[in-house]
């Protein structure tokens, strides 16, 4: 991985041309760049899993009685490259912002969620409903 923290270098240096496989140790810095760029550090890290999933590519839980990891972000373990592991990250935590920060009763795929649309734009990213 390149020393430089920069998310255009890493879609750089990972490619959009082969699959990109998920391990655990590459969620946090992507986590932690998206955060920094879209969201201005609101966002506490939620417990993220790496899972095989049929019909998503990840999903964003909230468990009001859970006593612990009351929000997850679940995703995939599969994706056709790079980027889109990283945009479908960036869609779980527009999910994520919504309920924490914005605090909506659901977050869906609604007025706030697009808003940041021009966001995701600005450091080249796509925000849209369905991947694939």
């Amino acid at each position: 991985m390149p020393r430089t923290k920069s998310l255009a270098t890493l879609i750089n240096h990972y490619g959009n041309e082969r699959e990109f496989k998920l391990r655990a140790n590459k969620i946090s810095d992507v986590y932690r760049i998206l955060n920094r760029e879209i969201f201005n550090n609101r966002l506490k890290k939620p417990f993220i899993s790496i899972k095989r999933m049929s019909g998503a590519l990840g999903l964003f839980e909230f468990n009001p009685y859970a006593s612990k990891n009351c929000y997850k972000i679940i995703l995939h373990n599969r994706f056709r490259n790079f980027q889109e592991f990283v945009e479908i990250l960036g869609h779980e935590m527009v999910h994520y912002y919504q309920k924490l920060v914005l605090k909506q009763n659901s977050a869906k795929h609604n007025k706030e969620f697009y808003s940041f649309k021009k966001k995701f734009k600005k450091i080249g990213l796509n925000l849209k409903r369905v991947y694939r």
